[in-house]
């Protein structure tokens, strides 16, 4: 979440910035007010300038040490290094100090938020909501409260209230659209914004949410459509080229994903991102070949992107060329050591290698970052049932499954891995969410047990 209520700046507050950074932070003094330290330091929680945001505060706090504002904007930053318990502290006091200030219910409301005190939060949220100052915001920070209280149907009441204020980000739009998707209302996504692009027809995140609906929805030429609208309102995004891509793909057009993707290639800016989406696109056609020549592609475009060493190593270990995927796993750790994707394809590499403790530790460094995704994760499973550790695949089926609940990877892991380690009753609890097919690549035994046979699923759709 941004934790800074201004999320917009013309042309004299970027002077503002580029004054202090020519003069302060060169070793200077330059006489700023306290509104233009305000909007300096928003201005480097927006584009996260962690070291020149900790200078500007500090220089902030010289100047102005009893203001209000200063001391809101010290406590933001002690949120953002999760030192929650003094942000809370400085809050609290300035909150006793000026009980009727709305900005300080705002920072209180970011405070609780990020310490999982949600219902505290949305009161605050609701009382800063008062002056009606940048609703937007606001209403999306409750809106998502409400998602982390899997109260899904106020956090999309909310995220609508946001996105109809004059106020909101696009991030808002991205989240209203996630909201749906795991509340099972993509149809009314796709309702709304239609209706939404009707009236702002040059938002490109709208048309791209619109895609992804669409998407979601299995319409894949509305999804087509509606991704190059946002491709010919912006064409500098990379993911709008990756996502009408992703559906060319799901329409086994591989060709065409490729085509799209290096339309891209004059007028997006992080060209190395493309390229290496291409090379994925490559590699899921299991083209290798083409997928190391642009994850080279877009090594040699930025030569610090340590996802596409990773994705190099990994497609050199799957094709048996160890020598190369070594050094290359090992370039990538050492740009981006705490990256799930990297740590993901280290433990891919080294268990191809039969460092089972390497890849082990790799695995597990990955699920710590609490940042993985369900690839990622499941990748993580396999590793483990591949390694017999089914206790732990059952435990980890389980965790997943209360994120997934019915998943049927996760569901067709857990009713193995449970089988194996004898706890029949728990794989019958998940037999009837199991994919058929993998069940029976997994535990083909499973089959012949009197009781459980019968309870597994005829004809479930392979995942």
């Amino acid at each position: 979440m941004n934790n800074n209520r201004n999320n917009e700046f013309d042309d004299e507050e970027r002077q503002l910035v580029l004054d202090f950074e020519n003069t302060v932070l060169q070793g200077g003094t330059q006489f700023f007010d306290v509104d233009e330290l305000e909007v300096i330091i928003d201005y480097y929680f927006e584009v996260n300038d962690q070291e020149s945001l900790q200078r500007a505060v500090e220089y902030a706090e010289q100047l102005y040490p009893d203001s209000t504002t200063i001391r809101l904007r010290r406590a933001h930053l002690l949120i953002a290094q999760q030192q929650y318990e003094p942000a809370l502290q400085m809050i609290q006091k300035l909150r006793r100090q000026e009980p009727h200030n709305t900005d300080v219910a705002y920072s209180l409301g970011v405070a609780y938020g990020a310490v999982g005190e949600r219902q505290k939060a949305i009161e605050l949220y609701h009382e800063a909501a008062e002056d009606g100052w940048l609703l937007g915001r606001v209403y999306a920070n409750i809106a998502e409260e409400y998602y982390h209280l899997n109260d899904f149907d106020e956090a999309i009441r909310y995220y609508l209230l946001a996105l109809d204020t004059d106020t909101y980000d696009e991030s808002t739009i991205y989240n209203y659209l996630d909201t749906c998707i795991q509340a099972g209302r993509t149809e009314d996504a796709v309702t709304y914004l239609k209706s939404f692009v009707g009236e702002h027809p040059y938002s490109s995140e709208a048309w791209h949410c619109l895609g992804t609906a669409y998407r979601e929805l299995g319409l894949f030429e509305q999804s087509v459509d509606a991704y190059e609208y946002a491709i010919a309102i912006d064409k500098s995004n990379v993911a709008f080229y990756a996502d009408l891509a992703t559906t060319q793909e799901y329409m086994s057009r591989p060709g065409d994903a490729v085509t799209t993707l290096l339309r891209g290639r004059d007028f997006v800016s992080d060209r190395a991102a493309l390229y290496r989406t291409v090379a994925y696109v490559y590699a899921r056609a299991d083209n290798n070949e083409m997928a190391i020549l642009y994850f080279r592609k877009a090594i040699e475009e930025n030569p610090e992107d340590a996802e596409a060493y990773a994705a190099l190593a990994l497609g050199y270990a799957v094709s048996g060329d160890q020598g190369n995927a070594l050094p290359l796993i090992k370039k990538a750790l050492h740009l981006a050591p705490e990256s799930p994707e990297v740590l993901c394809s280290a433990g891919i590499v080294y268990d191809i290698r039969g460092n089972f403790e390497a890849a082990s530790d790799y695995f597990e460094r990955m699920i710590a970052t609490d940042n993985c995704t369900e690839i990622q994760c499941q990748h993580y499973t396999q590793f483990l049932f591949n390694h017999q550790l089914y206790d732990m695949v059952v435990d980890f089926a389980l965790e997943s499954l209360d994120l997934y609940p019915g998943h049927p990877f996760y569901s067709t892991y857990l009713a193995a891995a449970a089988f194996y380690s004898n706890r029949y009753n728990r794989a019958s609890h998940a037999l009837p969410d199991a994919d058929t097919a993998l069940l029976h690549e997994l535990c083909p035994e499973i089959f012949e047990h009197p009781r459980l046979s019968s309870l597994i699923p005829d004809n479930h759709p392979t995942t």
